[in-house]
């Protein structure tokens, strides 16, 4: 090839360049897992079940940090509002053994899977270092009563990172009212709390009448919210 064809295919490259760079298309995104059932923290942003929650709605498979952490997004600088305890989360009535469902966006070779209720570990499954399946499901048992925040952490064993997901959740589906609410005398249940969380089919009395909850509901009296209010009212007792 002669000097003149030489540099007249190096120009050619050079202007290609560019246009190569331009269509070629970008490398996806890296995408995880969290768990969808029963909803997790993510799970209820990304439902639109809690509004407000920032770039979680669109990542909720995202919540990945540092293994050792027991916070609701892993400790890092991304999705603070899970770690926000007063956000309005959805508490979902579940037995002392459930089955929790986790959604995997991207495989990745596990450690292990850790249960945490209110801080403490409660239960873990074995990964064996190997690829999970797109849905895993994990049965927790011996849970115990009342409400709880349980931390599920996918520690993932060819990393040093792991995936966080919190789920709040009302085990036995009972409530425990405030020290200020004692339950009156005269059969009537518990007094509602304004502080206390209730699911359908709670009862509570207020000014003398008894009431059952319709769903899930905090901070709402007995009485309002009309026909279709969560509260059902049962009568004097």
């Amino acid at each position: 090839m002669t000097l003149k064809r030489r540099l007249a295919a190096l120009a050619a490259a050079v202007l290609a360049a560019p246009l190569i760079a331009v269509i070629v298309p970008a490398s996806p995104a890296s995408a995880h897992g969290w768990i969808t059932s029963p909803p997790s923290r993510q799970e209820q942003c990304k439902t639109g079940a809690v509004a407000n929650c920032g770039d979680i709605v669109y990542e909720p498979q995202s919540v990945e940090a540092p293994k050792g952490s027991m916070q609701c997004n892993g400790g890092g600088t991304r999705f603070g509002v899970l770690n926000d305890d007063n956000k309005g989360w959805r508490v979902t009535s579940i037995n002392s053994s459930t089955t929790f469902s986790w959604l995997n966006t991207a495989r990745h070779n596990t450690a292990d899977w850790q249960y945490y209720v209110d801080g403490r570990l409660h239960q873990s499954f074995n990964g064996n270092g190997a690829q999970p399946d797109e849905r895993v499901n994990h049965t927790v048992t011996g849970l115990p009563g009342g409400r709880h925040k349980i931390l599920a952490v996918w520690n993932v064993s060819n990393t040093v990172n792991a995936f966080y997901a919190c789920v709040d959740v009302n085990v036995g589906g009972g409530t425990t009212p405030p020290p200020d609410n004692p339950p009156p005398s005269g059969g009537c249940p518990a007094a509602w709390g304004a502080s206390t969380v209730y699911v359908a089919g709670n009862t509570v009395s207020y000014n003398g009448h008894k009431w059952t909850a319709r769903y899930w509901t905090q901070s709402e009296t007995p009485g309002t919210g009309g026909e279709w209010g969560p509260w059902q009212d049962n009568g004097a007792c």
